[in-house]
C-alpha cells in the first residue's frame, strides 16, 4: 500500500497498491495545459509538495520471528531472538559456562547437520548416553528452529 502525502500538512492525497497507479493520479490531477503562441505547454501545480510513502504492516516481534522462521532465514532468527548475548553460551550453553558441555553440543549439532539422525549414532561418536544426545538435541532445537524438522530417530 502506498500513500501521497503533503510535506507539511501530512494530509493524505491518495492511496494505492502500486506506486505507479498513485502516479498516474497525481498526474492527471496535478498537471495543466496551457495553450500558448506556437504550441502547448505543461505544467505541474501542485497544492504542496507531495511524498509518496510505503505503508508497511506493524507486525509484534513474535510474529516477525515466526516469518522470519517460515521464509528459512534462521541467522537472523537468532540474532534477533538471542540479542547482544555470548553466543556460545546461550546456544549451546543453555546459561552455563562449561566448555565440555559446550563442545559436545557442538559436536551433536554438527553431525544431526551433516544427516546423522539416528541417536544412537551420535551417542557412538560423541561418547556419551543416548538419553544426554535426546537432552542436547531438544535443548539445541530452542535456539536452532531448523532442528526441528528433522527428526531424530531413537
Amino acid at each position: 500500500m502506498f500513500r501521497l502525502i503533503g510535506n507539511v500538512s501530512k494530509k493524505v492525497y491518495y492511496e494505492s497498491e502500486n506506486a505507479s497507479d498513485l502516479n498516474k493520479w497525481r498526474l492527471d490531477n496535478f498537471t495543466e495545459d496551457h495553450h500558448r503562441k506556437g504550441g502547448a505547454v505543461t505544467s505541474y501545480e501542485a497544492p504542496e509538495a507531495m511524498v509518496i510513502v510505503k505503508n508497511k504492516p506493524i507486525k509484534s516481534q513474535k510474529e516477525y520471528l515466526n516469518n522470519l522462521l517460515d521464509e528459512g532465514k534462521f541467522e537472523e532468527y537468532r540474532r534477533i531472538a538471542m540479542g547482544n548475548s555470548k553466543r556460545d553460551i546461550e546456544v549451546y550453553g543453555s546459561g552455563k559456562d562449561e566448555p565440555e558441555l559446550i563442545n559436545r553440543r557442538k559436536k551433536i549439532e554438527k553431525l544431526f547437520r551433516q544427516g546423522v539422525t539416528d541417536t544412537a549414532e551420535i551417542a557412538s561418536e560423541v561418547r556419551v548416553s543416548r538419553s544426554t544426545v535426546n537432552y542436547d538435541l531438544r535443548e539445541l532445537r530452542k535456539t536452532y528452529p531448523e532442528l526441528r524438522q528433522k527428526g531424530a530417530r531413537s
